[in-house]
């Protein structure tokens, strides 16, 4: 049940539409969840799920005005090629990033699918390979190929040895003869995985605020259901059995659903060194408190200042 929001719709307010870019995935079950139990629709939201198959098209579909809020990578602030002054105000988990590859220890002549060479998820898979497998990856072995499902679909196409995942598809990748690697938390423990992102201008109104309450109650209902109630709604979200199957107990690991959903500078500083370490030469653009929404910038810099 929904409890009653903070910041409601003020009185004579007509709803909000609010397009929304996302990722395919068990990620995004809580939002489901929120659709499916008419959370949004009662706090006077219209909310639409667009999903997108890579962060390139993400990253163009938020600069053309496409999405007013999207879900995706805090790596992606870092870059500076994203409009629109862009503030992450949630964080949120997707499940621990794993990286697997084919039956056999990684060699040098190993291709590795990437949905951007200079996306997290490849450095990620760097910094895996590079601390966990003792096998540093060179430019010219990563090959982008797309989003979660495309790089899923060219492992287990023999087009590539093995790329980055996270649930449902670590696990499928296991039950194909790929086995896990190594993940984040083994390399960059304090890593944010995703965020919700929205224009600077309209982080504190009064729909962005309803839409992040709303993910974070239906967040900590699902949690409150255990692995039948989130299987139940990968369920009514289309996921077919097997992946529901794999995709629960990630979403239950500790880089799931039990995420804090404070932006922290500890966090985005995490991101930042780990885009330092595979690009040298990357300076951030802006500081990285003034990428954290208004509530976390203050208290992010209340905490440098203690």
């Amino acid at each position: 049940m929904l409890p009653a929001l903070s910041v409601p719709r003020p009185p004579g307010e007509p709803s909000r539409r609010l397009t929304v870019g996302v990722f395919p995935g068990a990620g995004g079950v809580h939002l489901h969840h929120a659709l499916d139990s008419g959370y949004f629709r009662r706090a006077g939201l219209e909310v639409n799920l667009v999903q997108v198959v890579s962060s390139d098209q993400q990253s163009a579909g938020w600069n053309d005005g496409d999405f007013d809020l999207m879900h995706t990578s805090p790596d992606h602030l870092l870059r500076g090629l994203l409009k629109r002054d862009p503030v992450a105000v949630r964080a949120e988990g997707i499940g621990e990033l794993a990286v697997h590859r084919r039956q056999g220890f990684p060699l040098p002549t190993d291709r590795w699918a990437v949905d951007n060479a200079r996306s997290a998820f490849a450095f990620v898979l760097r910094a895996v390979l590079a601390d966990v497998a003792g096998s540093p990856v060179a430019d010219d072995q990563l090959v982008p190929v797309g989003g979660t499902v495309q790089r899923f679909e060219a492992l287990l196409s023999d087009d590539v040895d093995g790329t980055t995942l996270h649930p449902p598809f670590d696990a499928l990748a296991v039950e194909q003869g790929a086995p896990r690697v190594g993940g984040h938390l083994q390399v960059v423990p304090d890593l944010i995985t995703n965020v919700v992102v929205t224009p600077r201008e309209t982080a504190t109104t009064w729909h962005t605020r309803a839409y992040v309450e709303i993910c974070r109650a239906s967040t900590e209902e699902l949690l409150a259901s255990g692995a039948p109630g989130i299987a139940a709604a990968l369920s009514r979200q289309g996921l077919p059995d097997a992946a529901v199957r794999a995709a629960v107990p990630g979403l239950l690991g500790p880089a799931g659903l039990s995420t804090s959903p404070e932006v922290t500078l500890r966090g985005m500083e995490a991101v930042a060194g780990l885009r330092r370490r595979f690009t040298p030469d990357w300076r951030p653009h802006c500081p990285l408190t003034s990428l954290i929404g208004p509530d976390g910038e203050r208290r992010a810099r209340q905490k440098e200042q203690a």
